[in-house]
Formats: structure tokens, C-alpha cells, sequence
């Protein structure tokens, strides 16, 4: 089942999802730019697969987990568009430097609203997934926009450096003056992770030319197995 922002009917969403939750179908939504309508809808979903499993203790984590992801994702959209109106290269150093300054000072809510049409009307969305069974819950959130090496190497640093990390306080204290922002996002998920005893290597990014993923793994059962382990046994199977 597959849901746009904007453009849908109420009662059908309603229905339609209820039908595709009792049949265990992998649901995505597909947004251009966070609202309240989207975040309605991805808490409608959340909350008809846990009631299905009966796990509604894992609601607060999951919805803000899914919510985090799909910001970032329209971040990384929003931020390409803005640098090509800007006429900056995101790709050198000097520019995104300016342009980050510029972005984060005027990129205020209804702003990003004007640019989630702009996103539309040039094809970049973001995409979020849920995939699930009895074992687990899987949500999946891809944005259309590629990035740079540099920002890829921040985002892992930024990975590694909040796996130190139990308390969200102390990692804003110990990081308020990072110049490309806190990280406050993945910060919260992977101690979010941590405080329901959820292993946050279950929380990856997959990164190539033109897409950018990022997967939370949710065990719900103890036969849980994730896709990593099982991609190991499989590559294993093949020396």
C-alpha cells in the first residue's frame, strides 16, 4: 500500500490501511516536505501495526524514530534545492560552509513548505517503508538525493561518536557548538534505541550516488533475526 501527502481521501487512508495492516502489506508513504498532515498518517500507520502485535510500548519510540528519519531525509532534499537556487556548489568546501549558515537561518517552517512544493515539482521525496511480521518492524526512510564524501564522513562520525552516548543532555552539552548542528536527531534515536534495550547497530545508512537510506530494525519477538545477520550467514554460505 502506498500513500502520498496530499491528495487522498480520509476515509479511504482509514480503510485501505486497515486492510493492508491485517494483511501484513508493506505500507510507504511518500512526502515531500514534513506536516502535521504526514505526521497524522505515520502515526495512524505505527499505530495499527504494534495494536496488530499487540506491542503499543513501543509506540513512542518507533514514531519518533520514524518522524527523525523522514526530517532528515526532507532536510537533505530541501538543502540540495536550496543550493542550486543559492547558485552554490555543495561540493566545495567554501560554499557549503556559506550556505549552510544561509540555509539554517532562513529555513523556518513555512519555508519548508514552500520548498516541499518546489521538491515535488522536481521529483526529490522521501519514502518511508514499513515492513513487518510477528518478529520485527522494519521502517525503512529514503530520500532521492545523494551526498557529498564530506558529509558522508560527518554522518559517521557523528554515528560513532553518539554510540558513547546514554544520556541525550550530555551529548547536546558536550556537542552545542558543532558548526553543522548537533546531530540532536540521531543522537535521540540511538539512545531512544538504548533505553528499550534495542541494540543501535540495528540502526544503519545506506548511502550510494543518488539515494540515501537509513533502517531501524524493531525486534518484537525473541526469534528476531536481523537482515544483517542473516546477509552474513548468507555471504558466509557462499565461501
Amino acid at each position: 500500500m502506498e500513500i502520498r501527502s496530499k491528495g487522498y481521501d480520509y476515509f479511504d487512508v482509514e480503510r485501505n490501511l486497515q486492510i493492508a495492516v491485517d494483511d501484513g502489506k508493506v505500507i510507504r508513504v511518500i512526502s515531500y516536505a514534513m506536516s502535521s498532515d504526514v505526521e497524522n498518517t505515520l502515526d495512524k500507520i505505527i499505530s495499527r501495526i504494534l495494536e496488530k502485535y499487540n506491542r503499543q510500548d513501543l509506540k513512542g519510540l518507533v514514531y519518533t524514530c520514524t518522524k527523525e528519519l523522514a526530517i532528515n531525509g526532507t532536510k537533505a532534499n530541501l538543502k540540495r534545492l536550496f543550493f542550486i537556487e543559492n547558485d552554490l556548489d555543495i561540493t566545495n568546501e567554501e560554499d557549503y560552509i556559506k550556505g549552510m549558515n544561509l540555509y539554517k537561518d532562513v529555513m523556518k517552517e513555512e519555508i519548508t513548505l514552500q520548498y516541499g512544493t518546489k521538491a515535488k515539482q522536481q521529483g526529490l521525496f522521501v519514502k518511508i517503508s514499513f515492513v513487518y511480521n510477528d518478529d520485527s518492524l522494519k521502517i525503512e526512510v529514503t530520500n532521492n538525493t545523494g551526498i557529498t564524501k564530506q558529509e558522508e564522513n560527518r554522518l559517521r562520525e557523528k554515528l560513532k561518536k553518539t554510540m558513547k552516548y546514554d544520556d541525550l543532555m550530555q551529548y547536546y552539552l558536550d556537542n552545542a557548538d558543532d558548526s553543522e548542528g548537533s546531530g540532536m536527531g540521531i543522537a535521540l534515536i540511538i539512545i531512544l534505541l538504548k533505553g528499550e534495550h534495542i541494540d543501535p547497530n540495528l540502526f544503519r545508512m545506506c548511502i550510494n550516488e543518488n539515494l540515501t537510506t537509513a533502517r531501524i530494525e524493531i525486534p518484537m519477538a525473541g526469534s528476531f533475526i536481523s537482515k544483517r545477520h542473516t546477509d552474513l550467514y548468507e555471504k558466509n554460505k557462499k565461501v
